[in-house]
């Protein structure tokens, strides 16, 4: 017997990147109910992007993919902050996420571009002296142009959907 929102043995999360842009992070986003809620945890762009990412997840099951509604109320450290493509330093030097590549659009089925994505690759040590790790990351972004402005103004939040990935060669970092 399954408690209510537990997928049955062998079932996988595995959203495309329209899903999770339109019944995830736009719910999220205008504060109406996220289905599947449980499979994506709330953190505060602080407490993200301080940390090495295998101190926010929790490994079981052989899982290397876990889903994040990124809060980027802080606007010392929001990527909207800092710019989307630029390196995000975690903590004091513990590591950083490097953008790869240039933002990806995604459109909404009238064609228009409503959403972006972008990839970072994790890397530890300082900016000097680099070690690229097994982590990657795709951040899902939504368009200002996306909403109306009535909308926009009952948005108290900014949130961008994290889908962090641990590659196969795990090696400790």
């Amino acid at each position: 017997m399954m408690s209510s929102g537990q997928l049955p043995v062998g079932f996988r999360f595995m959203p495309t990147d329209k899903e999770l842009v339109t019944h995830y992070l736009m719910n999220k986003v205008f504060d109406r109910p996220v289905p599947a809620a449980e499979a994506i945890q709330d953190i505060d762009a602080t407490q993200f992007y301080s940390t090495h990412p295998k101190n926010l997840v929790t490994f079981s099951c052989g899982e290397r993919e876990w889903f994040f509604f990124i809060h980027e109320d802080d606007e010392n450290c929001s990527p909207s902050a800092q710019g989307r493509r630029n390196i995000r330093v975690v903590g004091n030097g513990v590591g950083f996420w490097k953008p790869n590549g240039s933002e990806n659009p995604i459109h909404n089925e009238d064609g228009n571009v409503y959403a972006s994505k972008i990839f970072l690759t994790y890397f530890s040590g300082s900016l000097r002296k680099a070690k690229k790790t097994h982590w990657k990351m795709v951040e899902y972004h939504l368009h200002s142009d996306s909403h109306t402005e009535a909308e926009y103004q009952v948005q108290r939040r900014e949130w961008v959907l994290g889908q962090l990935k641990r590659g196969n060669a795990y090696n400790g970092l």
